[in-house]
């Protein structure tokens, strides 16, 4: 599907009827399949082409930029569920053309995000607002999926502090660091991409439209550093998970080790009465028995009254 900008408002055009012109501002939306060097009026390189055809799931690509045009292509990553296979979304940009090309669209949301941005700038459209409008909505739940994250964040502490120890709490931790991490790479080839853009290095945008571009590097550069920090919080995390981890296995082995030390004197008692000796004057004492049981109750409760005061029980 294409249009035409007149007079800042969009129409739709066929491009087997109309000449393009000079003056013609072009926005264009084609599937890979349709795209190629024989569609009328364009005139799209074959690098461009080939970049769109190429295999690759990588995030970080060089948005190319020459005298009359620029190109790249766009990894998009959903931002609610990182693990989902990628769209993927061409860009060809020349002064009086915009174009994007689809090249992976498993649910047609990239299909809809470039209708909905023809809508919204039906009027007083130009080029420049259609492409921030496409791009921006890139990043729509980036907010809510950082509220998200958040909130997961805040109940992993509370868990924390309240010594509610989850055998399968190191694994959120992991998995939540392995989303933000997909999503901090994602969001830095945006700001890349709109850092590019802006600087119009090829005079290709509106000087007084570049706005629109620096909002969206803004947005990209925020929810970054956001993302960032939201990491940064996981290790944090990590690191009060494992010290309550090993503060209850310290308590656990001071225990064992404090009852160990309690029974100790008992074990002595019962080693040193067992030997049986034929002098052993205890052995045939009358109140023998009633006097190895006193003293082993005296020696177990001076033992807990001592660790008891000492606070190590």
């Amino acid at each position: 599907m294409f249009y035409l900008i007149q007079n800042h408002n969009i129409e739709e055009v066929d491009l087997n009827k109309k000449v393009l012109s000079e003056d013609d501002n072009l926005i264009g939306y084609l599937s890979v399949d349709e795209l190629g060097p024989d569609m009328p009026g364009l005139s799209i390189p074959n690098a461009f082409i080939e970049r769109c055809k190429m295999e690759t799931s990588h995030f970080h690509g060089n948005f190319e930029v020459y005298d009359e045009f620029s190109y790249g292509v766009i990894n998009i990553v959903n931002i609610m569920n990182t693990y989902q296979a990628r769209d993927r979304i061409g860009i060809f940009i020349r002064r009086n053309m915009l174009i994007f090309v689809e090249i992976i669209d498993e649910d047609e949301s990239i299909r809809s995000i470039f209708n909905e941005s023809i809508k919204r700038y039906s009027v007083n459209a130009t080029k420049e607002k259609i492409l921030y409008g496409v791009l921006e909505m890139l990043i729509d739940n980036a907010n809510k999926h950082l509220a998200q994250t958040e909130e997961q964040i805040i109940k992993i502490e509370e868990q924390i502090v309240e010594g509610r120890i989850d055998k399968f709490l190191n694994r959120k931790i992991f998995q939540l660091r392995n989303q933000l991490s997909i999503l901090d790479n994602y969001y830095e080839h945006l700001v890349e991409l709109g850092e590019e853009l802006q600087s119009n290095s090829n005079d290709l945008f509106s000087g007084k439209e570049l706005r629109y571009l620096k909002i969206f590097s803004g947005k990209a550069a925020r929810l970054s550093a956001n993302t960032k920090t939201q990491s940064e919080n996981l290790i944090h995390l990590r690191e009060a998970h494992d010290a309550a981890v090993n503060y209850e296995l310290n308590w656990v082995m001071k225990v064992f080790t404090v009852v160990t030390v309690i029974f100790l004197p008992l074990t002595l008692i019962v080693g040193w009465y067992g030997m049986n000796f034929t002098t052993m004057p205890e052995l045939t004492w009358k109140y023998g028995y009633l006097f190895v049981i006193c003293l082993s109750i005296t020696v177990l409760c001076g033992s807990v009254y001592y660790f008891k005061r000492k606070k190590l029980l």
